[in-house]
């Protein structure tokens, strides 16, 4: 990443994007499409694990549909990140082993689906999925019997076998700091970081209604504790991880994304019992008005809002039709159980689309990096040095600019900058306005762009430092 090696992840979601280039060219579209392809693997997975728990096709149907409108997983499932890439192959890896005798080409596959959301991103699985394992005599209906926990841990030597090949290998490839680095940065050292950047127990609890919308404002899909065999693996799933999340101090949302099949299996399960009658109507209208309620929220920060979530950055009429596709939902009639499933999920999603793309449109523009990076690739090809002022560069431009070289880094400070001015004079800086505004001396010659919640400037060096810095920099020369 911007010429260093890159040790924070594992390959699995990389190797996808070139292998896609090495298909269909370096383009902007296939890197997109991984997201929800992944999330369509996910829910293929999802079925069959629900089928192999015994539910009928018609019901087992309704939990990818139950996944896919979470609000959560709708959202990541459009994002280049490596949390529904590990969901899909994590569900690859236990679908084979729910039902039945556990075979030899069972734990074969099982073994290469753990290996992949290894490789998608690291140890991290063993979290979801050793809870489910030493529970397997809890919720399995077959017991695995010696033979069974041998195949078992055959699975998971081939999964762990898969990552060790790619990390010792890419360490010996990479040298002794990229080793360090992958095989000790990114567990002790990440560990202590965790622990140094910690939130509180309850961090996640009050995500929580956010990620079971629209479900949680539907009291028909309330969950029961479970009573028979197989309704035991979606709570195993579900709430001991969580437990272990809530006890890892370093915590984020998307860490738990995992744990929305599970939730989709425990929401199924419970709609399946449920039997809804003429009112059903009536017990879905909170979703609807859910929707309705953020389309007011949208038109509400169009007048007090401020910064990157303002009147700039929201569209009205994609408010509004927030508002009226909410209330086209709150007038409909449902034939049964299985059909309002369909029609939230349905409408959730078009209303997920509905904000995020409609109304949150102008919002997205300030994260285009197109503009800038064009203007990036013009001082490339002349050969004009170019740093980014500010700490943890994330290789922003690199792509959208096609840059052949890495930016240098500065950290903000006055020495360093000098430094950078007194080394290359004819170069340039790329900063947050916040950060450099204070030294343009020459206004004409800096090049603004909107992004994020302020604005990128992009100016020559030659055009800072006011005079008031003259004796700073002599005093850093």
């Amino acid at each position: 990443m911007n010429g260093e090696a890159y040790a924070d992840k594992p390959p699995l979601l990389f190797w996808l994007i070139h292998i896609g280039w090495e298909a269909f060219g370096v383009n902007d579209w296939w890197p997109k499409l991984i997201g929800p392809l992944a999330s369509l693997v996910a829910m293929i997975h999802l079925y069959r694990v629900a089928r192999r728990l015994g539910y009928a096709g018609s019901r087992a149907r309704l939990a990818p549909m139950m996944m896919m409108a979470m609000l959560m997983w709708s959202l990541y499932s459009s994002a280049l990140m490596f949390d529904i890439l590990l969901t899909a192959c994590l569900l690859g890896a236990i679908s084979p082993l729910i039902q039945g005798q556990l075979t030899t080409r069972k734990s074969l596959v099982s073994g290469v689906w753990l290996g992949l959301a290894l490789l998608a991103k690291g140890p991290a699985v063993f979290v979801t999925l050793v809870p489910i394992l030493l529970a397997m005599r809890w919720w399995r209906e077959r017991q695995l019997g010696p033979e069974g926990r041998m195949r078992l841990g055959l699975s998971l030597l081939i999964g762990t076998s898969i990552l060790l090949c790619w990390a010792l290998s890419a360490s010996w490839l990479g040298g002794s700091s990229y080793a360090r680095e992958l095989l000790w940065g990114q567990s002790v050292d990440r560990l202590h970081d965790a622990i140094a950047h910690a939130h509180p127990l309850w961090w996640y609890i009050p995500w929580l209604p956010l990620i079971t919308f629209p479900w949680m404002v539907w009291p028909a899909t309330w969950p029961r504790l479970p009573r028979f065999r197989y309704q035991r693996l979606a709570w195993v799933w579900l709430v001991i991880p969580l437990i272990v999340f809530s006890l890892i101090s370093g915590k984020q949302i998307h860490y738990l994304m995992p744990l929305i099949p599970a939730l989709a299996l425990v929401i199924m399960d419970r709609i399946g019992q449920s039997q809804l009658d003429s009112d059903v109507p009536h017990r879905t209208r909170a979703p609807a008005l859910a929707i309705g309620l953020l389309g007011v929220v949208g038109l509400s920060l169009m007048i007090w809002g401020k910064g990157a979530v303002g009147p700039s950055t929201i569209s009205p009429l994609g408010a509004f039709a927030l508002i009226a596709w909410a209330g086209l939902l709150w007038r409909w009639h449902w034939a049964s159980a299985g059909a309002a499933v369909r029609g939230i999920a349905l409408g959730t999603g078009l209303a997920v689309l509905i904000a995020t793309q409609f109304m949150l449109g102008p919002f997205w523009n300030r994260f285009d990096v197109r503009p800038p990076s064009a203007l990036l690739a013009q001082l490339e090809s002349q050969d004009i040095p170019v740093a980014f002022n500010g700490d943890g560069y994330q290789a922003t431009f690199q792509f959208a600019g096609r840059l052949k070289r890495p930016l240098m880094t500065l950290d903000g400070s006055t020495a360093r900058m000098c430094k950078f001015n007194k080394q290359f004079p004819t170069g340039w800086v790329v900063a947050r306005d916040r950060d450099v505004n204070h030294l343009i001396v020459d206004d004409n010659a800096a090049h603004t762009f909107k992004y994020r919640g302020g604005q990128l400037v992009i100016v020559p060096v030659h055009a800072l430092f006011p005079s008031g810095y003259e004796a700073n920099c002599s005093g850093h020369s």
